[in-house]
């Protein structure tokens, strides 16, 4: 139940606030958690172990770092411009949270342990990708997206820990390493980094 009250608490955090750092202090928590939840299937075997490890450093301590230092080097990718007022970011919350409880009815993830949560981390990363403006918020959904993915995995397949930990690994360097080049890359046209920026650069 304790588990289930942060994870809700660090998604409306996502969801609901405008400012970079709380949304990434928020991330935070929520990868560790996802992580602790986990952490069995991760014990397995000591390769397991290797990946799980290398993934939870890329989550939790590289990909923040790394935005943190763009942030201080960009000071106005601190607002994500969030692109629905207060209130109706906060209803979000409260239909994902909804929308995930209903899933866990559905026969085809009844069994599934933990669907509600699995399902709610991965309606926040959706979500953060639709409400924020800001470049920075999408790289972030992405990597809630991700960890949300690999959760749905462990889950279904907790017999094959080792592939999934090496596509979280994978999944975390690509959105941090490739994301953090590609809003540095628009940086340059557009200092606030709108999401905008993207259609402009397409054409």
């Amino acid at each position: 139940m304790t588990m289930e009250v942060v994870v809700l608490v660090a998604g409306a955090i996502l969801l609901v606030n405008g400012r970079t750092f709380q949304v990434l202090i928020a991330y935070v928590v929520l990868s560790a958690v996802v992580g602790a939840l986990g952490i069995t299937a991760a014990l397995a075997s000591p390769a397991t172990f290797a990946l799980f490890a290398v993934a939870t450093v890329l989550k939790v301590v590289l990909a923040p770092l790394g935005i943190v230092l763009f942030v201080r080097a960009n000071p106005a990718a601190a607002d994500l411009r969030p692109s629905i007022p207060a209130p109706g970011r906060l209803l979000i919350v409260i239909a994902f949270a909804l929308l995930a409880k209903v899933v866990t009815r559905l026969p085809a993830v009844a069994t599934v342990p933990m669907a509600d949560l699995v399902a709610f981390v991965v309606l926040c990363g959706v979500g953060m990708l639709i409400i924020h403006r800001n470049l920075l918020a999408h790289m972030v959904g992405l990597l809630v997206l991700g960890i949300g993915i690999g959760f749905a995995a462990s889950m279904l397949a907790p017999g094959l820990p080792e592939p999934i930990e090496l596509g979280t690994a994978f999944d975390a360097l690509v959105a941090t390493v490739i994301g953090l080049a590609l809003v540095r890359a628009i940086v340059v046209h557009d200092p606030l980094l709108d999401v905008e920026s993207l259609r402009r650069l397409r054409g």
